[in-house]
């Protein structure tokens, strides 16, 4: 999936852009409305970007906060 608008706030983690890795324990949330990109499932994990920084979020709690941009 190219792009996707969120229909909820969600949390997320921050990677860290080289590893790929969480940053820190802590979540972010990701606002109601906010367009993120290039969304990729890793097992249970969907990693995205938005603001051109990568993220990680639950992938049911992400599959059902989205909806696909055309």
């Amino acid at each position: 999936m190219a792009k996707a608008e969120l229909t909820k706030t969600i949390e997320a983690k921050k990677l860290n852009k080289r590893t790929m890795r969480p940053i820190s324990n802590d979540s972010f949330p990701v606002p109601f409305g906010a367009i993120i990109d290039l969304l990729e499932e890793h097992h249970d994990r969907t990693h995205f970007l938005y603001l051109g920084e990568p993220y990680e979020g639950k992938k049911d709690t992400i599959a059902h906060a989205i909806k696909p941009l055309e």
